[in-house]
């Protein structure tokens, strides 16, 4: 059976106490945007929060971290500013389980056993959200069949605590370190592995992360 996560529907919106039509509006447009970014690999900071307005998961209170769960969140969470940085991580947090594979869509996607994937997760050569017992992988570490080129390496290089928005903008974030040269546009980790450069020039990078 294939895992679902749940979708932030037009009736889940109308279940948020206190939100009004305005701000209801603005929470489906973060999600259509974010979701729309992660279909194609762009990064979600073009979608909505700035990464550095984030907070590692490690900062978040339990209560939190389990609102970020469901759509249940924003019952919890007033909707009073536009442009809260927390209620749109939230919007991203639902797009991106949304839109990842569950376990099961993995293993097929890669021809191997689901115990296999779960592994995987578990020894972080592939970033898995727990999602009410079950784990949703985000798109942007597979390429057609396959795991992107030294997709283990890097994520074992990253802190462990990062926040799984801040680990999939990082990945398909264009930075100036991985530029070839002055003319050409910097690529994201992600374009630099597909293209066969140098695992070690990303895995130095990401151990070097930090948030200011």
């Amino acid at each position: 059976m294939t895992e679902r996560a749940p979708a932030l529907s037009a009736e889940s919106l109308d279940q948020m106490p206190g939100s009004t039509a305005a701000e209801r509006r603005s929470i489906a447009k973060w999600y259509a945007a974010a979701r729309a970014a992660l279909a194609s690999n762009r990064p979600l900071t073009t979608a909505a929060t700035p990464a550095s307005n984030r907070r590692l998961a490690s900062d978040l209170p339990a209560a939190e971290i389990e609102a970020l769960r469901s759509v249940g969140a924003f019952q919890d969470t007033p909707i009073g500013v536009d442009n809260d940085p927390f209620i749109k991580s939230q919007v991203e947090y639902m797009a991106v389980l949304e839109e990842s594979l569950s376990a099961a869509e993995a293993a097929k996607l890669l021809r191997v056993d689901v115990s296999r994937v779960r592994q995987r997760v578990r020894d972080r050569s592939l970033v898995g959200i727990d999602h009410e017992g079950s784990w949703r992988l985000p798109r942007f570490q597979f390429e057609r069949r396959f795991v992107i080129p030294g997709l283990a390496q890097v994520l074992r290089a990253l802190p462990p605590d990062l926040f799984v928005l801040d680990i999939v903008d990082w990945f398909v974030l264009p930075t100036a370190d991985l530029e070839l040269d002055a003319d050409a546009e910097p690529l994201s980790p992600r374009q630099w592995l597909l293209s066969g450069r140098p695992v070690e020039t990303v895995v130095l990078l990401a151990r070097n992360l930090t948030f200011d």
